[in-house]
Formats: C-alpha cells, structure tokens, sequence
C-alpha cells in the first residue's frame, strides 16, 4: 500500500483499530504482561506516532501549492545535430550553457537590472486645442 494513496476512510479507520485490538489481545498473554500496561504501551506509542506524523506534515508543504524547482530549463536549441545551446535558471540564478558529444561549458549570464526602474521625467498631457464651431471659438 503506498502510504500517499492511502485514503482515510471509515472502513480503513475500522480496519486499523481493529488490528490494533486484535494485537493488543494477543499481547498480552504471549508476553506476559497485564492487558492494562500493554494499552498503556499501545496508547503511548500510538500518540507518539500521531505527533511524529502531524510534525512531519506540519512541516512539509501544503497540497496544492506549486513548488518552484530549483532547476529550469528555460530555452533550448539545437547548433548541429551532435550540439545545442540552452538558457539554464538555477536558484533564480541564469546560465548560458553549451553543450555536445564530448563537452559541456557553462556560462553565468550577467544579471539584469530592472528594465523600467526609474522614472526619467513625468509623462504630461498635451493641452487640448481650442475647437473652432463656425468661425466661433469654444473653450471647454
């Protein structure tokens, strides 16, 4: 069973406790120990489980979030049939990189600086001109 397919269902939850309850049956008596202190066992391993499984997912990312990969192949073209050129990101960071039979170079592209970062001048309207209605001046 593959432990990212398993579905929480009401007859996987009945199935688990009644494993559960059919091992701690036959726990007790084949070890020697009290059905008490064999629960006990079983509820504080149980609870450990649950906290352990709860810290993990906690930690890991939400289902449904993309993750960014830390390699993209952003561009891609073939030189020759035996060479080809590719524009590589990597941690945000770009790279040219050639490559063929027998050799590969890689290249750091120099970073970019925003393209429209700064304004040079405010951007101004023409003033409308005035508009002439049968030989009369009309101000709007």
């Amino acid at each position: 069973m593959n432990a990212r397919r398993w579905r929480v269902t009401p007859r996987s939850r009945l199935m688990v406790a009644g494993a559960l309850l059919l091992g701690l049956a036959i726990m007790g008596p084949v070890t020697g120990m009290s059905s008490v202190s064999a629960a006990r066992w079983v509820l504080g391993a149980a609870a450990l489980a649950a906290l352990g499984w709860w810290l993990h997912r906690r930690g890991s990312v939400v289902p449904g979030t993309v993750v960014e990969p830390r390699l993209n192949v952003v561009s891609r073209a073939g030189l020759s049939q035996r060479c080809g050129l590719a524009l590589v990101e990597v941690d945000g960071r770009s790279y040219l990189v050639a490559f063929g039979d027998a050799f590969a170079e890689i290249r750091e592209t120099p970073s970019r600086g925003p393209e429209f970062g700064q304004v040079l001048a405010q951007a101004r309207r023409p003033m409308p001109k005035p508009r002439k209605v049968r030989g009369r001046r009309v101000t709007p």
